[in-house]
């Protein structure tokens, strides 16, 4: 493809554009924060970006993050870090500290105005929905541009965070199915895990590998098959989020055999860390659902191969060490930083090792959530699409540095970790919002964004 425009901006490198297997050298070419052209031959315009040398990746979209689990981090800390790793586009959940969860059209509405204010890259909202009363909400919340419902089968907060009883899941889903949106759901069987927790707190087992060995595999995978039962004779489109083991997936998998709309994600952390994490580094590996056993990792690493898990989520929670190092390991925050590491890890960790291909990484962390959750134009170099891009150098070896990160609070699992490939600049619809190791994106550039209906 050739054009005799001249555009506002033009980028040659690399480009790894969708459904190729074979990246293009080629050139980009953006007027008014779009993708307009995509040519095998130079283009003219009146600004260059001469990336020849370099990937040219579609920004990444993380579609879990809570940019307000600690109310020191927040949207600005969040996004800012985000840019640094090259996302371009966040999905924000809706359990924001204090006690204010996203459950009405107003609510929904400061938080969108929040991120006009707070926001450097762009953000979609998760909303969610109270354990009782009307359900009216559900209807307006998703036609002011929410981007699902998230709720949860165990109780973090009984208001921030409550647990959804089951005879509610069943009407809630129901309302959601007239939506169109996703109803995505933390998947842990509360009773199998309050039990536990109570006896290991009786019997003195409080040190960090006992988290994991208190949330037993069985309390995800019976949670898991219960909500596929509800988006079943529901007709609701499910998200099952941060799969931690291979048998959530299978269950996934085979309801779509069955007729069943539903998607999967897992996350970073339960592809590059174990429960030999939490021997390790104590509290700051601890998150919810917790770490597994190396079998499930390499479990997992092979379903992302053959494509059962439909995306790679962050799941940023970060919280402050006074939080996470604690002698109890029950009495610690769950959660961890991701943000900014998202994309480049599992690049390092999958491609760079040819665990994955370089079609299947954008699948994950590019192309994958924007179809998900409706934003058709992220997560792709293509003609149409908001100008969201990445200079990515596949040769950049460095090791994450919990001092050189973004985040406001927290510390990095993977801080010492060698990586291959590293993002150079990260821009968001043609303006660069980081490079040469600076955030130089401004709060207010970042947009709020909402499904397409179409």
């Amino acid at each position: 493809m050739t054009d005799s425009v001249h555009h506002e901006l033009v980028v040659a490198g690399t480009l790894a554009l969708p459904d190729s297997q074979n990246p293009l050298n080629g050139w980009l070419g953006i007027d008014n924060g779009k993708i307009t052209a995509i040519s095998d031959k130079p283009l003219e315009g009146l600004k260059h970006i001469d990336a020849t040398d370099k990937l040219i990746l579609p920004g990444f979209v993380d579609a879990h993050v809570h940019t307000r689990s600690c109310v020191d981090e927040g949207i600005t800390a969040t996004t800012r870090a985000a840019a640094a790793g090259g996302t371009t586009t966040l999905i924000d959940m809706p359990f924001d500290r204090p006690a204010r969860p996203v459950t009405t059209e107003e609510r929904l509405r400061t938080k969108i105005d929040d991120i006009a204010k707070e926001a450097i890259i762009d953000v979609g909202l998760y909303v969610t929905f109270s354990p009782s009363g009307s359900l009216d909400n559900i209807q307006q919340m998703a036609d002011a541009g929410a981007a699902g419902f998230k709720v949860s089968t165990i109780e973090v907060d009984p208001v921030r965070f409550p647990r959804i009883p089951d005879g509610r899941f069943y009407e809630a889903f129901q309302e959601i199915k007239k939506t169109g949106l996703p109803v995505a759901a933390h998947q842990e069987n509360q009773e199998i895990i309050f039990s536990e927790a109570d006896r290991f707190i009786a019997e003195g087992r409080t040190e960090p590998i006992d988290h994991a060995l208190s949330r037993p595999a069985v309390a995800e995978a019976e949670a898991a098959g219960r909500l596929l039962e509800f988006a079943y004779w529901t007709g609701a489109r499910l998200h099952m989020v941060h799969g931690t083991i291979p048998r959530t997936f299978d269950l996934i998998d085979w309801n779509r055999s069955n007729g069943v709309k539903a998607t999967g994600e897992t996350c970073l952390q339960y592809l590059l860390l174990d429960q030999s994490a939490l021997i390790e580094q104590g509290g700051r590996a601890k998150c919810n659902p917790p770490l597994r056993t190396e079998e499930d990792v390499t479990g997992l690493w092979k379903q992302l191969q053959s494509g059962i898990i439909d995306i790679v989520t962050s799941d940023h929670s970060p919280y402050p060490l006074h939080r996470k190092e604690t002698t109890n390991i029950f009495d610690a925050y769950a959660g961890m930083p991701g943000a900014e590491t998202l994309g480049t890890l599992l690049y390092s960790e999958g491609v760079a090792t040819g665990r994955i291909s370089l079609t299947r990484f954008l699948e994950l962390v590019c192309s994958g959530p924007s179809d998900i959750f409706g934003f058709r134009n992220k997560g792709r170099l293509a003609p149409g699409a908001d100008a969201d891009f990445i200079v990515f150098d596949p040769g950049a070896s460095w090791e994450v540095d919990d001092a050189e990160l973004h985040y406001a609070v927290g510390v990095s699992p993977y801080n010492g970790r060698s990586v291959n490939g590293r993002v150079d600049s990260t821009w968001l619809r043609g303006e660069c919002v980081f490079r040469n190791n600076e955030v130089i994106g401004t709060p207010g550039l970042g947009r709020f964004v909402r499904p397409n209906k179409s």
